[in-house]
């Protein structure tokens, strides 16, 4: 995800709100590009669309979000 901020409000604002969604569970700011990955735990592809279309695209800062569906989980940490 990509963010337009030209101030440190901004930013602190954006970063507080997506931290408090529920659905995200894990949160970066990355150095480059993107600016923050996102991890987000959803039931289903609509549900995914509900959470990007009524809360992220939304918010003032966002520039540009760039999704990555998992098509098959094939090893995992956990």
């Amino acid at each position: 995800m990509e963010i337009y901020a030209s101030d440190l409000k901004t930013v602190e604002a954006f970063e507080a709100t997506v931290a408090a969604y529920e659905e995200v569970v894990e949160f970066r700011r990355m150095f480059g590009r993107p600016d923050y990955l996102i991890r987000v735990a959803v039931a289903d592809h609509a549900a995914y669309e509900a959470f990007l279309t009524d809360r992220l695209i939304g918010l003032p800062a966002v520039l540009r979000v760039v999704s990555h569906l998992t098509m098959k989980k094939i090893k995992a940490d956990h």
